[in-house]
């Protein structure tokens, strides 16, 4: 007894006496993983930047100035039994990525040491690992973290490593928690049929992402052994991040080191094309799970254009959706405005439940084609063109893609035959169809004051006009206005209620728009003891400004024309013709107002 507890004194200094060597040594295999985007990504985005700018949609061109800047996450290193470097990371921290980079801090003189030129060789649309490999297979490292074979439990001792920002900076961090559930089984970010994650309490910050979660080991490199990589954090709880499991890491650096066959690529291409056609099929399912199957360089070249037909005229929630995603990371918001329109085109619940399946793979140079035909003759066959994207098959382009190209330049062309002066300038304007908020809303409330020709004072004028849905021309009007009508000999105050419909001319231009506008309602009014009927016309033109955001301001301006013709007396419920009709009362009179629209 004496002796065993002389050997657990003795073990537990020494582990004590090893730990700050085994802290310090630990910065060697973790490092801050930087993704470089493709050169057309970052070129198309410049010009996207510039051209909110000059629109003046400031936010989001600010949202993609921030975007170009980068972002960085963490990532450790792993070596195979066949000396095979590589990085292990989250896909999220390189999901665009054309390279990526990996750089070490040494512990004493704070120098950092730089791999570049890094590939991304395997992710995978359901798990958020990326498997990385060093710039033609080198191998600087003889020796990585190693990969624990066990499973946690709860309450078991957890470390966090990685480089949280700091600022706008990386700084070490190595952060000591707990298991608190060791199989925490959460849907929304992993499938529990692939795998439990680990819920624990050690420190995860932004940055952390793609770092390892580690346990204690003798077995393990600097006193480690990798239980899981850090993942998401929890922002409404206190100490609650969760983590992948090393199992899953191991089945993915597995994948990446088989080297797949022409069949074996082939097959997977299939199985991809028949899920995106099952999801199509899914009438209980949104366009937001055809994202995945969109690839960033489809984002870059089409992204912009149904950006910009999802601002104009998609549902209000779609177009929530679109703008949050672009809001957090612009190139994902551009997947998700492509994954909408590919859904809108051929999802079963744009097609009156018409359900496509995918045909077999046709293969022409080595480009990937898809044809998808449907159950119903009313609904059109469309092809796709598949591209490989850090090892996932992902859509490069449609097969109508062309076809609007063809109407789109047969349109130019039979422009410039009309007019054989316009300038290349004038014709790429986009004062038309510019990429900012949907400024044309399908509410518009206006209130203000109008100046009677007829000498009348000043008179107050409210109205509320709702468009046709995607910020559509015509609308119905209601229309609340006060005035004073001579009757009988006696001026009485009059408040007038119509209601009726009209329509607007919008054009954008740059940073606001005007909107030329004409309407007609149909009037009931009271007052003193009468009820009043008539119509009112109303045209002119509002200026609303583009405020980057859901609701938006301006001001209108109008000539109004007023029919009031007297109808009964309300306090005797007599006919007016029983006491002598009365003339009919017209008015014109012109209106300032301010706008809110929305």
């Amino acid at each position: 007894m004496h002796k065993s507890f002389i050997r657990k004194l003795f073990t537990s200094l020494f582990l004590f006496l090893l730990t700050p060597f085994c802290f310090s040594q630990i910065r060697d295999y973790v490092g801050v993983v930087r993704q470089q985007y493709f050169p057309e990504h970052v070129k198309y985005f410049e010009n996207y930047r510039d051209e909110l700018k000059e629109n003046g949609s400031s936010t989001y061109a600010n949202y993609v100035d921030s975007y170009l800047k980068g972002t960085f996450g963490s990532g450790f290193v792993y070596v195979a039994a066949d000396g095979t470097n590589y990085v292990i990371t989250n896909r999220h921290v390189v999901s665009q990525a054309a390279s990526a980079s990996i750089e070490f801090e040494d512990a004493d003189s704070g120098e950092l040491k730089k791999y570049e030129n890094l590939t991304v060789l395997l992710t995978d649309d359901e798990i958020d690992i990326a498997i990385l490999g060093f710039k033609d297979g080198e191998k600087p490292f003889k020796k990585g973290l190693t990969l624990s074979s066990s499973a946690v439990s709860d309450g078991q001792e957890v470390w966090s490593a990685g480089f949280p920002g700091l600022g706008s900076s990386p700084v070490w961090q190595l952060g000591k928690g707990t298991v608190t559930n060791a199989r925490a089984r959460i849907k929304d970010l992993l499938d529990p049929a692939v795998s439990p994650l680990i819920q624990h309490s050690a420190q995860v910050d932004g940055g952390n992402s793609g770092g390892p979660l580690m346990i204690s080991s003798s077995k393990g490199t600097a006193g480690y052994e990798v239980a899981g990589i850090n993942t998401w954090k929890a922002t409404y709880r206190d100490s609650t991040n969760f983590a992948i499991p090393s199992s899953v890491i191991l089945t993915m650096i597995n994948k990446a080191q088989k080297k797949a066959d022409d069949s074996d690529s082939k097959k997977a291409l299939e199985e991809r094309s028949k899920k995106l056609a099952e999801v199509l099929m899914d009438l209980s399912g949104n366009f937001t799970s055809v994202a995945k199957y969109i690839s960033y360089e489809r984002a870059s070249t089409q992204g912009q254009k149904d950006f910009d037909s999802v601002l104009h005229f998609a549902p209000s929630k779609v177009r929530s959706s679109v703008l949050d995603a672009f809001s957090y990371d612009p190139a994902e918001g551009l997947r998700y405005a492509c994954a909408y329109q590919l859904w809108k085109k051929y999802s079963a619940e744009s097609n009156d439940g018409a359900k496509y399946s995918a045909g077999s793979i046709s293969e022409t140079d080595g480009v990937y084609g898809v044809e998808y035909t449907s159950d119903s003759e009313k609904a059109a066959k469309f092809t796709l063109t598949w591209k490989k994207e850090h090892g996932l098959w992902r859509i490069e382009k449609i097969s109508s893609d062309a076809k609007e190209e063809d109407s789109k330049n047969a349109s130019k062309k039979s422009s410039s035959k009309k007019n054989n002066k316009k300038t290349e300038k004038s014709e790429s304007s986009s004062y038309f169809e510019s990429p900012e908020i949907n400024s044309w809303d399908n509410t518009v409330l206006s209130a203000g004051v109008e100046s009677s020709l007829n000498g009348k004072d000043l008179a107050i004028r409210v109205s509320a006009d709702f468009f046709e849905n995607g910020g559509g021309i015509w609308g119905t009007s209601i229309m609340f206005h006060s005035e004073s009508v001579d009757i009988y000999g006696h001026e009485e105050d009059v408040a007038a209620f119509g209601m009726g419909g009209g329509f607007r001319v919008p054009v954008k231009m740059g940073s606001f728009g005007v909107s030329p506008y004409a309407k007609i309602v149909g009037n009931l009014a009271y007052g003193g003891d009468f009820v009043f009927i008539g119509y009112a016309i109303e045209a002119g033109a509002q200026f609303i400004f583009n405020c980057d955001g859901d609701v938006h301001f301006g001001f209108g301006a109008g000539f109004k024309q007023l029919y009031l013709k007297p109808w009964m007396d309300w306090d005797t419920d007599r006919s007016l013709s029983d006491i002598g009709d009365p003339d009919s009362f017209m008015n014109r009179a012109l209106s300032l107002y301010a706008v809110i629209s929305f």
